[in-house]
């Protein structure tokens, strides 16, 4: 399998798993591409020709402009742009709209660590007015709204979320979804409290412990692997 395969086969993987997760259709799962100079994206959404098969890919570069492909083409498409041009450390880029992290947002309601899970994104993840990709200055003031975070809620819309792989990006976004559940259940019986930042920092230090005794080997992703086999031998799992 070469490279461009099994990155292709990590984006399908990913949007198995987020249309289960989001129970939902809407949005893309993108990576940069191997050579570094643009990205492959794949829609969420079967495709409109019905003779094109689900896991086709786009490629585009970072001005927007398609090299490749046969899939209508995404109408968000300056969220990724912006992002892989101002976030070199960025691998991958989804946008969905899960739509419970949506609702806490309508309702005034920001999403903050209360597990371990959502530590990931610090003091709370960044919400914006509503935007829309098909504009060169909305992908631009999304990008500069999310700051250094994991991921931006978008009110009235969705989410924006990124990772350094197209794995982290995923479950970026299943914790992100996760935790905007678990803020409502919370609220539904009493106070959802945040996790201290003593606990966030002590957290930091034994996870940044764990990526020194790894080494340059890469991080193993269980949850990853858990759903990767799963959708490999056609089943599914509870979600929350």
């Amino acid at each position: 399998m070469t490279d461009a395969d099994e990155l292709k086969d990590r984006l399908a993987t990913a949007v198995q798993i987020l249309r289960w997760e989001l129970a939902d259709m809407w949005g893309h799962v993108s990576c940069r591409a191997p050579g570094g100079d643009s990205f492959i994206i794949m829609p969420m959404r079967p495709p409109f020709d019905p003779n094109l098969p689900d896991d086709e890919i786009l490629e585009y570069d970072f001005d927007g402009k398609k090299i490749s492909g046969r899939r209508d083409p995404p109408a968000e498409i300056f969220f990724f742009t912006s992002l892989y041009r101002k976030r070199p450390d960025t691998g991958a880029v989804i946008h969905c709209h899960p739509p419970v992290a949506v609702s806490l947002i309508a309702a005034g309601k920001k999403i903050v660590p209360i597990h371990q899970h959502s530590i990931k994104f610090g003091k709370g993840v960044p919400v914006t007015s509503w935007l829309y990709g098909t504009y060169h200055e909305d992908g631009e003031r999304a990008t500069k709204a999310m700051g250094k975070s994991f991921a931006l809620m978008m009110k009235g819309h969705g989410a924006n979320v990124i990772g350094s792989t197209i794995q982290e990006a995923c479950l970026n976004t299943v914790h992100l979804e996760r935790t905007a559940k678990m803020h409502l259940w919370a609220q539904s019986i009493g106070k959802a409290s945040p996790i201290p930042h003593a606990v966030v920092k002590k957290y930091e230090q034994v996870e940044a412990k764990r990526v020194v005794a790894r080494g340059s080997r890469p991080p193993r992703s269980p949850e990853w692997n858990f759903y990767e086999r799963l959708i490999k031998r056609g089943e599914r799992w509870n979600t929350w």
